[in-house]
């Protein structure tokens, strides 16, 4: 079954066995890392956008958030905001070729917007606003 739960557990597959993601964080961003456990970086963080349903199809939006910590001078912000880009195009890839076998497929294309932040620590990378379309005709 395609429904919210699948598509979370589709992302934290991506971020678990992608080789350089080292976090997978679901929610509000100004949630994240407020536990006791530190943050690994680089992270991919998710969070949940309105999403519309129409006749034939469910469309769920996200902000995917990939990023990295910034070093001490903050003189690598290049780099990082590189480095997440790099992942947020495996993310794309991996569900345009559907690398694994989802009955939902990314609509395309993807915008997104490199940032520099600071939370707690000093962040940058790339946030992009994404759509997954999971098709079927729904009945009780």
């Amino acid at each position: 079954m395609n429904n919210f739960k699948s598509i979370i557990d589709s992302f934290s597959g991506f971020s678990e066995q992608h080789p350089i993601i080292k976090t997978f964080t679901f929610g509000q961003m100004s949630d994240t890392g407020q536990d006791e456990e530190l943050l690994d970086f680089p992270l991919m963080h998710v969070v949940p956008l309105p999403s519309t349903i129409h006749d034939t199809y469910t469309d769920f939006n996200f902000n995917i958030i990939f990023a990295s910590m910034l070093d001490d001078i903050q003189s690598n912000n290049i780099e990082i905001v590189e480095l997440c880009h790099y992942l947020l195009r495996d993310f794309i890839e991996y569900y345009i070729n559907q690398l694994q076998s989802f009955n939902f497929y990314m609509v395309t294309p993807v915008n997104f917007t490199p940032f520099l932040d600071r939370f707690s620590i000093y962040v940058a990378g790339v946030e992009a606003q994404i759509t997954l379309r999971v098709e079927g005709t729904y009945c009780l």
